[in-house]
């Protein structure tokens, strides 16, 4: 039986809304949480009265100074920041845990790509749809032949806007890393909903098998007065010719959950739903299983529960752990997730330029993890 060695690790910047999802490390016994910084303006909406006695900093320079024993680090910043991170990261040799965007400058992705693997060290990816049973169901029936030869996947990824809690994601410059508009004569920045929902983007090839060979994508009139896109949808073609639809929009309505992240409120938070259709049959899938609801009273209120919730962040971090302690292969690294930003990126280029942009991976990486 291996011993278990707590990795010493600490959490960056805190400003991504999925931050407070790793408090709980400081009660994991896989995890020693020394500490964390929180970026400036950050501090009111970081929740961190959850994180006890944990010391918290002003900087990622004030943490690494008073903890020099860290041995790896949660990166929980705005996009724009995290090449920066993994830089100081790399140069200190601390193993990452890296939110769902790296980043969508693939100069500075190929980048992190040599760094971590130059340095030896695990760079792994925050996708946690992928760690939903759902998904694994729907991939056993299309492997199995259930619905016959699969010809087309139908995604949404809906929610609302997290301007309100995480402001960083409606700044062009701070999401996509740059000022760049959607089209030549669209008042509309890049950076909005697509930016926030890789995680249709990696499903379509892992449940395909496959990886993207065109896109095609069109933005529609914002519902909110924001610089960046509320509703965006993407089309295309996979190598293996099967037929792609993705729609990550901002489409749920926040007004109603401002005051807290309602789960027993309509509309959902997040809504995130699949169809897939073979020669011999269709499968309708609800990906998001995060509550199971019926209808309770007038108010609008939903009776909801969420089985699994606390074991999908675990899960995630358990994983993280034997890479680091063991050398497993972590589910999503770098180079597994490159081909789906490759895509987002080739998805703003369609919308710009009003055509289908066809892609080329002479190699894909395959989505089939040795963990």
């Amino acid at each position: 039986m291996r011993e278990i060695k707590p990795i010493k690790i600490a959490i960056l910047s805190c400003s991504h809304g999925h931050a407070k999802g790793y408090y709980s490390l400081k009660d994991d016994p896989f995890y020693e949480l020394v500490g964390v910084s929180v970026e400036p303006g950050y501090r009111p909406l970081a929740k961190l009265e959850l994180l006890g006695d944990v010391p918290t900093y002003d900087s990622d320079e004030e943490l690494y100074l008073a903890h020099p024993e860290i041995e790896a680090v949660v990166i929980a910043s705005a996009n724009r920041k995290h090449i920066y991170q993994v830089r100081e990261a790399v140069r200190r040799g601390l193993h990452i845990y890296s939110m769902k965007v790296p980043t969508y400058d693939l100069d500075e992705y190929r980048e992190m790509i040599d760094l971590t693997e130059a340095a030896g060290l695990v760079c792994q990816v925050e996708l946690e749809m992928r760690h939903h049973t759902e998904i694994y169901r729907v991939k056993e029936l299309i492997e199995s032949g259930a619905i016959g030869e699969l010809l087309s996947v139908n995604m949404l990824n809906y929610s609302h806007n997290p301007g309100w809690w995480r402001p960083w994601q409606v700044s062009p410059e701070e999401s996509w890393g740059k000022r760049e508009r959607i089209s030549p004569d669209s008042p509309l920045y890049r950076g909005g909903a697509l930016a926030d929902h890789p995680h249709v983007f990696d499903l379509a090839r892992f449940l395909t098998g496959s990886t993207f060979e065109s896109v095609h994508a069109e933005v529609a009139p914002n519902l909110r007065a924001l610089e960046t896109e509320d509703l965006i949808r993407v089309m295309g073609r996979m190598k293996s010719g099967v037929l792609f639809s993705i729609d990550p929009s901002y489409a749920n309505d926040e007004h109603k959950v401002v005051t807290q992240v309602n789960w027993e409120k309509y509309p959902r938070c997040v809504e995130v739903t699949l169809n897939v259709v073979g020669s011999k049959g269709s499968i309708i899938a609800d990906l998001y299983g995060r509550a199971f609801s019926s209808q309770r009273d007038e108010g609008g209120y939903y009776l909801s529960s969420g089985p699994g919730t606390v074991g999908l962040w675990n899960r995630r971090m358990q994983e993280f752990y034997e890479c680091v302690r063991f050398g497993m292969k972590p589910p999503v690294g770098l180079r597994e997730h490159y081909e789906s930003i490759v895509a987002m990126v080739a998805a703003y280029e369609s919308a710009y330029t009003g055509k289908t942009v066809k892609l080329d991976f002479d190699e894909p990486v395959a989505l089939d993890s040795t963990y």
